[in-house]
């Protein structure tokens, strides 16, 4: 190991990289668990790398700022400034940096929104160390070609100016260097979409020789789906960029016709007035990298679909239990999108409803009544009127439901999971805003905003829904009710976007609220409002 967590100051200084591969390169790792910190540091260190470690976002910042490091490893969710500021800032410092994320899989939006700000690549926990050294010497080599654009702009643009046969010689020493980049295609093309200029790196991965594109169209890579626009769209997006650049992922055509996924960077060549004479394009073939993306993708989507079978599978067995039939799961769900949606048009609110929050709330809504299920015959199926104690016996649905979600969460060994959103619901969807429900008293934003949500949307389908102690309520005289109990029962906030979303809940409620429903009510009130 070449340094410490706790004495940063005795870390060799970061060595500038070289195309002769003879100086080592230096990595900054940044990870709050010093287990995890001193495991990766370790794995990079026997791979021959230089390792510079970081405890926090703030500490990596300072060690970037000082040793420049070549590229740099940073854990997505640290104390204080965590790895998404750390890549901002590095971002705002220096363009080229290559910053890796590493990330849990529930943490895969937070990746990908990453990636949108500019990180090179992310890292899945637990780390493979195969998949660790390719993405570090994949990433140093992209930032060595970016070096190498940076460098070659600059000397094409003395060239333009000065025009001598120095110049000259130095264009044909860039060349060579561009030849040399076997494993990044670089191509020229002038205004006209054809190629002045086919690298070595270009051949091995299209199979064209430089003869047989020279002079001839780049629309020649482009498969029949490929919208031309785009890459007109992204050269003027590199016009317009500080940088001088952009970059997109792009499908081309090879010469044995295979369907090739490039990471292409586009860069203007101007002359001194500004005026565009050529293109520059960097690409490196990255087929096998989206593929895998691309599973892991179709992956995450499918556990979520299975996730939510599975909650919805569970919360049907405490809904038959309950003597409960008509479609009452599926119309909270649908509440629940319709009525997260409205909310997050209201700035107090848009913050906390991220698309996660939200894709989870809507799954465990259907959790709400799950202490039911250990209720006993005797109480759940009594006709009549409950007495105060076997009132409260009902009651404890709440807590037996939201104490073995919790238990549940808690095997995840995660903080904040689908779970956990599912346990909030099922503890406090009967507690009132005023302080005046059950099972703790809880009021106003001390109920968690999940419960708020799904406390409206229960009330709502209770009144809508045709009992065997009462006809449906119309969508106008369910409105009402819940209006009178704005600030009362509900949060006046979500009351609001009830009724600015209220032509949704009349459709969803419409498709079925002719269901009949035969279980056994909790309220003695004309109204099915606990």
């Amino acid at each position: 190991m070449v340094s410490t967590v706790n004495d940063p100051s005795v870390i060799i200084e970061s060595p500038v990289l070289k195309d002769d591969g003879v100086t080592t390169p230096t990595i900054l790792v940044a990870d709050d668990d010093v287990v995890s910190l001193e495991s990766l540091s370790e794995l990079l260190s026997l791979s021959g790398f230089s390792v510079i470690m970081a405890q926090s976002g703030d500490q990596a910042w300072r060690l970037f700022s000082e040793k420049a490091p070549n590229l740099v490893i940073t854990d997505i969710l640290m104390p204080g400034l965590d790895g998404i500021g750390l890549l901002k800032l590095i971002r705002e410092a220096d363009d080229i940096i290559p910053v890796v994320i590493i990330t849990g899989f529930g943490e895969m939006e937070a990746a990908i929104n990453a990636l949108r700000l500019g990180a090179y690549d992310f890292l899945l926990k637990p780390i493979n160390t195969e998949i660790l050294v390719s993405t570090v010497q994949k990433g140093l080599e992209h930032y060595r070609l970016k070096l190498l654009e940076r460098e070659y702009t600059h000397r094409l643009e003395i060239q333009v100016e000065n025009r001598t046969k120095e110049l000259a010689k130095t264009n044909e020493f860039l060349k060579g260097i561009l030849e040399s980049s076997r494993g990044v295609s670089i191509v020229v093309t002038d205004l006209d979409r054809k190629v002045i200029f086919w690298n070595s790196g270009a051949q091995n991965i299209f199979g064209y020789d430089e003869n047989e594109m020279t002079g001839q169209s780049i629309v020649r890579l482009y498969p029949p789906s490929l919208n031309e626009d785009s890459v007109q769209n992204t050269l003027r997006e590199a016009l317009e960029s500080k940088s001088g650049s952009a970059q997109k992922i792009i499908k081309q055509i090879s010469k044995d016709k295979k369907e090739i996924t490039l990471s292409l960077a586009i860069s203007p060549m101007l002359d001194r007035k500004g005026r565009l004479q050529a293109v520059v394009g960097l690409g490196q073939d990255v087929t096998e990298q989206y593929r895998l993306h691309q599973q892991l993708l179709e992956s995450y989507t499918r556990i979520r679909k299975i996730q939510g079978a599975s909650i919805f599978a569970l919360a049907k067995l405490a809904e038959a239990r309950d003597g409960e039939t008509g479609g009452h799961l599926g119309r909270i769900r649908d509440y629940c999108a319709v009525l997260c949606k409205s909310l997050r048009k209201r700035p107090i609110y848009r913050r906390l409803l991220t698309e996660e929050f939200v894709e989870d709330l809507v799954q465990c809504s259907v959790l709400h009544d799950i202490g039911k299920i250990v209720i006993s015959d005797e109480i759940l199926f009594k006709p009549g009127k409950y007495g105060t104690e076997e009132m409260e016996i009902m009651r404890q649905h709440t807590l037996l439901g939201g104490k073995a979600l919790y238990e549940a969460a808690k095997e995840t060994g995660e903080s904040q999971s689908y779970l956990t959103v599912g346990a909030d619901v099922a503890y406090y969807h009967h507690e009132h805003w005023d302080g005046s429900g059950y099972p703790f008293g809880l009021r106003e934003n001390e109920i968690p905003l999940s419960a708020r949500i799904v406390a409206l949307c229960d009330v709502y389908d209770a009144l809508r829904s045709k009992r065997r102690y009462k006809d449906g309520f119309s969508h106008e005289e369910s409105l009402r009710i819940i209006e009178q109990d704005r600030g009362k029962h509900f949060d006046p906030e979500i009351v609001d976007a009830f009724l600015d979303s209220q032509d949704e809940f009349r459709r969803v409620g419409d498709l079925t609220s002719n269901d009949t429903v035969t279980e056994k009510s909790e309220s003695t009130q004309p109204h099915p409002i606990s």
